[in-house]
């Protein structure tokens, strides 16, 4: 399963009287998001539904070892930062878990210092063409030898060329038009790619989010990706294996999608095999 961390900024609006206290500590669930007092990450709430299918896929196995998850965000570069594993039913408190590394997506946010992601931009064409590298076999499903691959992209679907680095900013322009910092879309060939080698690939979509009062700073960036949002949907439907396009955007939805894509995708193996 691949994921890429999804994130929204959140500001101190004082002109209506709601201020936010930095120095909050941080909080391990968020009962009441939106508030002053618990604003929540996509990336955090993606890493939460992530342990509830974990959780919900432990509790399911009919046979030992008979599934096995691993966390694959990108940036630039897919990183291979929890590997497939069969133990799954660990803490998301206890460090050195797939579950520990899943309530810590957010960590991974584009900080440019994780060497492994890069940073700048988002990079489907090597996040998805790493992805089939890593597959090396496509079983039936039928043995822990004999395994069947499914993918879980969980996206905003927005691709950009652009890569940073130590502050420096660069980009090719053969995959966006007309700057490489302009937004567009994932190119569906490379999931075709996975789909022809028998690869599942579920597709959760949590919409962008349309950047309020943009400018013309960056060759227009913010107006690129703005006028690409009505492009993600198709693109990323067409990525998507047949009925496994899923879109969420609060919390509760995220968790409700991806335990689906789990039923889906176990109902399919039993139907298949």
């Amino acid at each position: 399963m691949g994921t890429t961390p999804i994130s929204f900024a959140s500001g101190n609006n004082s002109s209506n009287g709601t201020r936010v206290n930095w120095t909050n500590t941080q909080v391990s669930s968020c009962p009441t998001p939106g508030t002053t007092s618990c604003i929540q990450l996509r990336a955090d709430a993606v890493g939460y539904a992530v342990n509830q299918l974990i959780s919900t896929a432990n509790s399911s196995e009919q046979a030992t070892n008979q599934f096995r998850v691993g966390l694959y965000p990108f940036i630039v570069n897919l990183y291979s930062y929890f590997p497939l594993t069969t133990t799954l039913n660990g803490s998301a408190s206890t460090a050195g878990t797939i579950n520990y590394a899943a309530a810590q997506l957010a960590t991974l946010l584009d900080t440019g210092t994780n060497a492994s992601l890069g940073s700048g931009g988002t990079h489907f064409e090597n996040a998805l063409t790493s992805m089939n590298n890593i597959i090396s076999t496509v079983g039936t499903g039928t043995s822990t030898s004999n395994t069947l691959p499914y993918v879980f992209l969980i996206t905003d679907g927005s691709q950009d060329c652009q890569t940073q680095w130590a502050g420096s900013w660069s980009g090719t322009g053969s995959a966006c038009s007309p700057f490489w910092n302009s937004a567009t879309t994932i190119d569906p060939s490379y999931c075709t790619t996975l789909k022809n080698r028998g690869i599942t690939i579920a597709v959760l979509y949590i919409p962008y989010q349309t950047i309020q009062n943009p400018t013309n700073f960056s060759n227009k960036e913010d107006i690129y990706a703005n006028a690409n949002i009505p492009n993600i949907p198709g693109a990323l439907q067409s990525c998507a294996s047949p009925n496994f396009y899923y879109t969420a955007n609060t919390p509760t939805d995220i968790t409700n999608a991806l335990i689906a894509m789990f039923e889906q995708a176990v109902s399919t193996a039993h139907v298949t095999n």
